[in-house]
């Protein structure tokens, strides 16, 4: 009889044990949610198949940082270095460096709202690396919380040359992107869906592009968790600039 007050103390430490498992399981963040503000870093390398038999390489480093107790607002700072074969010179070199301010608000259980303003900077070191403009990037996101636990979550993005070269081409885009989440039943993995409708006024093109990511948080690393994952992307329509992309990354999130 002595042994029965033991077992059933191991049999509550194991089901106690488990669910916190369980628990932390759950409470990973991916970083799709895009009303959810984490602190990361991020190596990414990105292929561009350009027209023409053409090809542009940008790896990049980025970093997200929470401002302010509620983390209401972050920023984002990206370092591209690039290559672009279109002028005969395949070397990398620094690219145009960005700086993103963002906010969210209005979030419920329902729905939730964000905006950024980023500023993409004519640091690129050759005319091939950069758009020769300075570029303010605006963006509107309404996120949509379904029933399931999946994210719809629908932005118009514009971005607009403000300053920079007058012998570049100007800058005028508008892109109205549909970017859904599904619910997976592993927390460890996820997958995100972007069909986008892309309209470059200043060039008077429009085109096609879908995006599919498929990444996986694979353990912790300096503090935080860390994820891997691959991002393919199919350009559609007669004036695309390009067919095809494949990005991949390394991500370090809520270090």
């Amino acid at each position: 009889m002595r042994r029965a007050p033991v077992f059933c103390a191991l049999l509550l430490l194991l089901v106690q044990t488990t669910a916190h498992a369980q628990q932390a399981q759950k409470e990973i963040d991916n970083g799709t949610d895009p009303t959810k503000f984490t602190t990361s870093a991020a190596l990414i390398y990105e292929y561009n198949d350009l027209a023409n038999g053409l090809a542009r390489q940008a790896p990049r480093v980025e970093v997200i940082l929470p401002l302010g107790k509620q983390r209401h607002y972050n920023l984002r700072l990206t370092v591209p270095v690039v290559s672009n074969d279109v002028a005969g010179n395949d070397h990398f070199a620094l690219g145009d460096v960005a700086l993103r301010m963002s906010h969210v608000f209005g979030v419920t259980r329902q729905r939730g709202m964000v905006v950024h303003g980023e500023m993409l900077f004519n640091t690129a070191k050759r005319d091939e690396l950069g758009t020769g403009k300075d570029v303010f990037k605006g963006t509107f996101i309404y996120a949509r919380f379904l029933h399931g636990g999946a994210i719809f979550a629908p932005a118009l993005v514009h971005s607009l040359d403000v300053a920079g070269d007058r012998d570049r081409a100007d800058v005028d885009i508008t892109t109205i992107d549909f970017y859904y989440v599904p619910k997976l039943k592993d927390p460890r993995n996820y997958i995100t869906w972007d069909p986008a409708l892309n309209f470059d006024w200043a060039n008077n093109k429009d085109y096609v592009s879908v995006a599919v990511t498929f990444g996986r948080t694979v353990g912790e690393a300096f503090g935080g968790h860390a994820q891997v994952y691959i991002k393919p992307s199919v350009l559609a329509g007669s004036e695309r600039p390009g067919d095809w992309s494949m990005e991949v990354g390394f991500k370090v999130l809520g270090f």
